[in-house]
């Protein structure tokens, strides 16, 4: 227990170095700066692995490099379509992209951020701004002065709304409008056709457990794959994945790869063939359904019980994993099996389903600790040889897993 007081978690220190790097940092680099902070073992790479997949914020850049949104966002370029009742009203409606935008913090646990952000508009005044919900979607409350800016400037709904981040920690941003005829759609075109390969490719590389990528993390992906630096920015993400991209967004679960999931319900349509008119966006324009949601975290695991049915400690592979499918896998059980080849590569790897199982035997054996000071004797030594045939730290465990939160009554995007 002392030793858990003593020494911060991987989580914790993984937030802090990647926080305040001004530029984005290998794992290798963050493992030597979180030797200064706590001892290391072993199982280190695994837990840097694991406190990255449950910080939103940690962003992949590239093979085993991470940056922070609020870093990452520095001088990108976004494009909001304004819609009528915007111009009018002085609040713009936020979709995944552009609520993580003005708001990085938010999708960690899904909470309202109070925080203020300053908004200079391009030859009007500076405004102070909000997060508000309107009419059951997030929104960014700019007021009169916005729509009085818009108004003098002769803005209508066929114009965009360009917006481009000075600082993201600091929150300040700068806005201007671009009229319609000012639009250079051979470059926006090509944008486009950016945006919706590293949407691809992004989505086609997510090894998780899951039917789809959630938006919000699709939007931080392609906020780490730079898609947004170019001084021509693409137009509405969701709009543009609709009509160049062989994604499918899956009503309640984000982007699917076309050709997976056939038959399920809810998926939107794509394809030039269907792509909508620009006054009739997709009907997840503003996001899709969170309802459902029981806590599950954002990067879920596959937890069991533990009882006398879980696999034994014998090194070699069970039964069980021919049942694997190629893609059945994950961020954790990709750095369990780095860790396994660099380590022992004469031994063979447990399966996704049984990585996973004795994950969660030795979070119980850790939680079990953490409640009621010590254990016995034989559960010490269970914890022991699980922590080492996992390469998992058991201190890891103990800090900062967000995955148990209750994201509580979560506001639509839907409109």
């Amino acid at each position: 227990m002392a030793k858990d007081r003593q020494y911060p978690s991987y989580f914790t220190c993984v937030a802090e170095i990647l926080s305040n790097a001004q530029t984005p940092l290998s794992v290798e680099s963050l493992i030597s700066r979180i030797a200064k902070h706590r001892p290391i073992g072993s199982g280190a790479r695994s837990a840097v692995y694991q406190a990255v997949g449950k910080l939103y914020q940690a962003i992949p850049v590239g093979p085993g490099q991470f940056g922070w949104l609020s870093c990452l966002l520095k001088d990108q370029l976004f494009r909001h379509p304004l819609a009528r009742n915007e111009i009018r009203k002085g609040t713009l409606l936020l979709d995944e992209l552009e609520h993580a935008v003005f708001f990085p913090g938010f999708f960690q646990n899904h909470r309202p951020d109070s925080r203020l952000i300053s908004v200079a508009l391009m030859g009007g005044p500076t405004l102070r701004a909000h997060a508000e919900i309107e009419r059951g979607t997030w929104a960014l409350r700019l007021g009169p002065a916005f729509a009085e800016w818009v108004d003098q400037a002769g803005g209508t709904t066929e114009d965009d709304l360009l917006i481009q981040v000075k600082d993201a920690v600091g929150g300040e941003y700068v806005m201007r409008l671009q009229p319609k005829e000012s639009r250079q759609e051979g470059l926006i075109r090509g944008r486009n056709v950016a945006l919706s390969r590293a949407a691809e490719a992004i989505v086609g590389r997510d090894r998780k457990s899951r039917a789809a990528m959630p938006v919000w993390e699709l939007a931080g992906a392609l906020i780490g794959q730079g898609v947004y630096s170019d001084e021509v920015p693409p137009d509405d993400m969701h709009l543009v994945l609709h009509e160049y991209s062989t994604l499918r967004l899956l009503e309640d679960g984000g982007y699917t790869a076309d050709g997976q999931n056939d038959g399920a319900e809810g998926a939107a349509p794509h394809g030039r063939e269907s792509a909508p008119k620009a006054e009739e966006p997709p009907q997840n324009r503003y996001g899709f359904w969170m309802g459902n949601w029981e806590g599950g975290g954002l990067d879920q695991f596959i937890h069991g019980n533990g009882h006398a049915g879980l696999p034994s400690l014998e090194w070699g592979r069970g039964e069980s994993a021919s049942e694997d499918s190629e893609g059945d896998t994950c961020e954790a059980y990709q750095a369990y099996l780095s860790e396994l080849e660099e380590s022992a590569p004469e031994n063979s790897p447990l399966s996704h389903m049984e990585f996973h199982l004795l994950e969660a035997e030795l979070e119980m054996l850790v939680n079990l600790e953490h409640e009621f000071g010590n254990l016995m004797p034989e559960q010490e030594r269970r914890k022991i040889e699980l922590a080492d045939r996992l390469f998992i730290d058991p201190d890891y465990l103990l800090g900062g897993d967000w995955d148990q939160d209750d994201h509580g009554d979560v506001p639509f995007w839907n409109n």
